[in-house]
Order: structure tokens, then C-alpha cells, then sequence
């Protein structure tokens, strides 16, 4: 007589209650089946009291299997989206990063940071946990404050325009010439980069004050008139 084999037990699910248990492939799949092939017309009571499941998780499964198809007959178990061990930095060391009155540093490359705070991480996951825990923070460009006019050059431009308000095109405003001029020094033009989250750039803590020049290389004027 030949030796039983093990396909034979594998193919009949338990007949026992899961008791909030994670169903088998086996189960599921008898369970479709039965629903598939139903020559004598079953209830889905009847059907799930054959399976051995309750009538509602019959009702969840059959739907689930008309939303996903034949993945249904496998457990269905959320896919893990981390990876590997869990980080040693956290959301508020992420904050605390990307806040101005909390990181003295935040001026400074990653390997700075992580060396000044002795974080035990590399700068890679420095770069993904910072841009998961807050608004994709990063290293962003800082903002630059825009040139004012002094008080003294503001009041004689009003004053000259005030005073030939009235004057015609041709005959005074056609002989005057408007000139202005830029130095341009590519050391002033390079923005600093600062830790911090999208969309704070202009906030007043991110705006730093342009480089003095150190040289000018290129020199641009123009000039326009009537």
C-alpha cells in the first residue's frame, strides 16, 4: 500500500470557528469556490456555515473579492511601508532642525549639524527623516532683503518730479536723459542655504541681508529718454 501523501490534508480547511483568526489561503478559497459553483442554489448563510466562517465575514469577503479579484483568496494584511529598524531620530529632533530660535546651526551642512548635535544617523537618513516628520523640509535658499531707498535721495526724486510735473514732452521732458548703473559681483549673488520647511522663505527669521561686494566684475549701465 503506498505511503499517504500530505496533499490530501492541506486541500480541506479546519472545520473549526476562526475565533478572530487570520483566515488561511485554504478557507478563502473553498469559500469562493462554493460561491462560484452553487448548483443547488445555497444561501450565503449556508455557504459560510459550511466554511466555517460567519455570515458577515462572508458578506466582507465576497466583497472584497469583487473589489480585488483573486488577491482576496491570499490574507489581505496592510504592506509595511518602513523599512528596516526604526530610526534613532524622531519628529522633534526633525522640528527642532528646521525651527530658527532652537537650532543655532541650522546655517551649516548636514555633516555640521549631525556632528554638532552628535546624532547618531548619517546625513542620507538626516535628509529623508527631516523631509517625512515635517513640511519636505531641507536645505532651502534663504531670502535676500530687498534694497531700500534712503530718505534723503526718496525726498529729491518727489521733489523734482513735483516741480516739472506740468512740463511738456517735447521741449523738456524729451531732452532729459534717465541713466542708472549695476555692479555685478558673482561672490554678493551666491544665497545662502538655511534648514528649514517649504514654503518659509519669506518668513522674517529665513531673510538675510546681502553680502557686501568684494569686487565687481561686470559693470551695466542704460539709459532712456523720450
Amino acid at each position: 500500500m503506498a505511503p499517504p501523501t500530505r496533499s490530501h490534508p492541506y486541500r480541506t480547511p479546519s472545520p473549526d470557528l476562526l475565533h478572530s483568526k487570520n483566515a488561511t489561503t485554504r478557507r478563502k478559497t473553498k469559500f469562493f469556490n462554493a460561491l462560484a459553483h452553487n448548483p443547488e442554489k445555497k444561501s450565503n448563510r449556508a455557504i459560510c456555515k459550511d466554511c466555517g466562517i460567519s455570515e458577515g465575514t462572508g458578506r466582507y469577503w465576497k466583497k472584497e473579492y469583487q473589489s480585488v479579484g483573486e488577491r482576496a483568496k491570499k490574507p489581505m494584511r496592510n504592506k509595511s511601508s518602513v523599512l528596516g529598524r526604526k530610526s534613532r531620530v524622531d519628529k522633534s529632533i526633525c522640528k527642532m532642525l528646521c525651527s530658527p530660535t532652537r537650532n543655532p546651526v541650522r546655517m551649516e551642512q548636514y555633516e555640521a549639524q549631525i556632528e554638532y548635535y552628535n546624532l547618531p544617523i548619517k546625513k542620507r537618513q538626516l535628509q529623508r527623516k527631516i523631509k517625512e516628520h515635517t513640511k519636505n523640509g531641507g536645505r532651502y535658499k534663504c531670502g535676500f532683503v530687498k534694497k531700500v531707498i534712503s530718505d534723503k535721495n526718496r525726498e529729491e526724486r518727489v521733489a523734482y518730479g513735483l516741480d516739472h510735473e506740468w512740463d511738456s514732452i517735447f521741449g523738456f521732458w524729451d531732452h532729459i536723459v534717465f541713466t542708472d548703473e549695476a555692479h555685478v559681483d558673482h561672490t554678493s549673488m551666491a544665497i545662502p542655504l538655511t534648514t528649514r520647511e517649504e514654503g518659509t522663505r519669506n518668513q522674517p527669521e529665513n531673510i538675510v541681508e546681502r553680502p557686501p561686494l568684494k569686487g565687481v566684475r561686470f559693470h551695466i549701465a542704460a539709459w532712456v529718454s523720450w
